[in-house]
């Protein structure tokens, strides 16, 4: 891809929203980098088709952004500093802790339709976010009905939380954007290459925005999630500098097997890639996160508000461990908080969308591979 492929889907995103302004520049150079990574990859031709609609949401929502921004500046004076954030490795109930917090009225939910599309659509009113729910649904059940095996692992409800990280898409530049669709080490080496902190800057400016649009902060919390922030987290407290951090842990042998299989069904037929490749790809990336993370954690000791606990104890007990960790954000879980976390928990139980079968095996990893990465990094808990 060149330079000319670049302004192409510029030009595309400028016509359909009759903008110009796609916000901070640094955006650029990572889209051209993929669009060219894009083109010498392995992706089939239904994977391109289905990048060419990622990037262009991206890019439509990032010129609404940029406008909204320009007309109500105020959208910058929203808080945003004190969210609880979920940054386990993939697969160690993280997504089951976010949806259960934010079933909280107290908490705000970044749900799967504020993901995908933050920007209101034309003739939306800020309120009514009809159109944006629909476009959500519409993925939703196209998953459902076209990739059970992905909806399995990773049930994705247009009107449930679901992880920051689809924010971070509209950046173009965040390390864990080789999950996206485009998996191979070239793409992973590049962006491992770029600074971090203008994505965490940009997508808090997303969350304000966002925030306003729903009558402003009102005490509510952000509840955010995803993986990718575990090699990040000087830039995530640099932009939520009062946050709550939850690190729930499993054995690294079963995440491992189960990420792999998630990532393996997300790409579908979208990318020929071997599941070895897959394994390969997936072990250094989340080696290496996982060495950022403990060093940093190391650094910072007693500065740091993270809270650690098991995978198996947060599912036995969930109500007092989200309790826990809402004392140590400083607040507490009502009753009324309470019971409609108990409700959430009652309408979602374990694979109630299938079952995940998963091994390390066919991913060519070993055990003992897992445990030469991570092992180290298995220790006493605190809390």
């Amino acid at each position: 891809m060149t330079s000319e492929d670049l302004e192409l889907a510029l030009g595309d995103a400028r016509r359909k929203t009759n903008l110009s302004d796609f916000g901070p520049e640094d955006f650029r150079e990572p889209l051209a980098v993929y669009l060219r990574l894009m083109r010498a990859s392995r992706m089939t031709r239904e994977g391109r088709e289905a990048q060419r609609q990622l990037i262009q949401r991206c890019l439509v929502n990032r010129l609404r952004f940029a406008d909204d921004l320009s007309r109500h500046p105020e959208i910058r004076d929203e808080d945003v500093s004190d969210p609880i954030v979920v940054l386990g490795f993939p697969r160690s109930g993280t997504t089951v802790l976010q949806r259960m917090i934010s079933a909280d009225p107290a908490m705000q939910s970044l749900r799967f339709w504020r993901t995908l599309n933050p920007a209101p659509f034309p003739g939306e009113s800020i309120g009514q976010p009809v159109g944006r729910v629909a476009a959500a649904e519409a993925v939703e059940n196209a998953i459902r009905t076209y990739n059970p095996a992905l909806f399995a692992a990773h049930p994705t409800i247009a009107n449930d939380a679901e992880e920051d990280w689809f924010l971070h898409h509209l950046a173009f530049q965040h390390v864990g954007n080789v999950f996206a669709g485009l998996v191979a080490p070239e793409y992973l080496a590049y962006l491992r290459s770029l600074p971090r902190l203008p994505t965490y800057r940009y997508v808090a400016d997303l969350l304000r925005y966002l925030q306003w649009q729903d009558g402003g902060k009102r005490g509510r919390r952000w509840v955010l999630k995803s993986p990718v922030h575990i090699g990040c987290l000087d830039e995530l407290l640099s932009v939520h500098p009062r946050a709550t951090l939850i690190y729930p842990r499993r054995d690294f042998r079963t995440v491992m097997a189960s990420f792999c299989h998630a990532l393996e069904s997300s790409l579908g037929s979208s990318m020929e890639i071997g599941p070895a490749e897959i394994g390969s790809i997936a072990l250094d990336f989340w080696q290496v996160e996982m060495l950022g993370f403990h060093r940093t954690r190391r650094r910072l000791g007693s500065h740091l508000n993270l809270v650690e606990v098991e995978y198996r104890d947060l599912l036995a007990d969930p109500i007092h461990h989200i309790g826990q960790f809402y004392r140590r954000a400083g607040t507490e879980l009502t009753a009324e908080g309470a019971a409609a976390i108990r409700a959430w928990i009652a309408d979602n139980p374990a694979d109630k969308h299938g079952k995940n079968v998963y091994t390390l095996e066919r991913y060519g990893l070993s055990p003992e591979q897992v445990d030469a990465a991570f092992g180290e990094h298995e220790q006493t808990l605190f809390v």
